[in-house]
């Protein structure tokens, strides 16, 4: 595997104000991937972390996947009830592209189908 890839998760997104005790879906899906996740046996790992927004809020659920030296990814419209499997996939795809540009075969369709933005790799980041 390659470098360790973060995916980032808007834990605000589908808030619903009418409702402040529910659980938003964004809190649901950063639950289920921390949960999802397992420490990898051959390398550098994905790591799940809260966001409190992204300012996508027409395109809820929305993350990030961002890593080291690579292209960065803004993702919206993940669902999470359906789309855990397919989230860590597009990660290690990420993780193991050698400038964060995984393959379109790579890319499950939850990531092609999402993808609102990719941000180059910041200046400096080697």
């Amino acid at each position: 595997m390659g470098d360790a890839v973060r995916i980032q998760v808007c834990v605000l997104c589908g808030e619903d104000p009418g409702r402040p005790d529910a659980v938003p879906p964004g809190r649901q899906l950063h639950d289920r991937l921390a949960a999802a996740v397992v420490a990898p046996r051959d390398g550098p790992g994905i790591a799940i972390e809260p966001v409190a927004c992204m300012a996508v809020c027409d395109r809820p659920v929305t993350l990030a996947f961002r890593g080291r030296g690579k292209w960065s990814y803004l993702v919206g419209g993940a669902d999470p009830d359906r789309d855990i499997a397919d989230i860590l996939a597009a990660g290690r795809a990420v993780a193991e592209a050698p400038h964060g540009i995984p393959r379109m075969d790579d890319r499950p369709p939850f990531f092609r189908n999402g993808v609102i933005g990719r941000l180059p790799p910041a200046p400096g980041d080697p």
